[in-house]
């Protein structure tokens, strides 16, 4: 796996960890949680998006495509009418799309260390949502 890709998926850990951080030690924090929901919510669609082939439409699985733009469009009725849940519900759509990938016939198989790496982000992001949610909630 190219460094490049390791930098940038651990690097987009750091508004996960940094935002639910502060979503613990500030008083005011409703900026930040906001925050906290919004990457994640950009973060969710990011991935749905990368299920879509880039390189031959003609022989993408119809049902990748269909679950990818399901599961989108769950998070975003959820993100848009259920914002106070969203960070619970969000996380666990994020567990749900990781094992997807990992168990699924749909999704090409990964490198082992591809593979490895998204599920600490996988894990990390969604630890980070529930933990503010519980914990950090105005």
């Amino acid at each position: 796996m190219p460094s490049t890709i390791k930098i940038l998926g651990y690097a987009g850990l750091i508004p996960f960890f940094g935002l639910a951080v502060l979503s613990l030690t500030l008083n005011d924090n409703t900026l930040v949680i906001d925050s906290l929901s919004l990457y994640a919510f950009g973060i969710f669609t990011f991935l749905c998006g990368a299920w879509w082939p880039t390189t031959d439409m003609q022989n993408a699985k119809f049902w990748r495509i269909v679950l990818s733009n399901f599961l989108f469009l769950t998070a975003f009725f959820v993100f848009l009418l259920l914002s106070n849940q969203w960070l619970a519900i969000g996380s666990l759509l994020f567990i749900l799309i990781w094992a997807i990938e990992r168990f699924s016939s749909l999704i090409p198989q990964h490198s082992l260390s591809y593979s490895k790496m998204r599920t600490v982000l996988t894990f990390v992001a969604s630890l980070s949502m529930i933990t503010t949610y519980l914990f950090g909630a105005v």
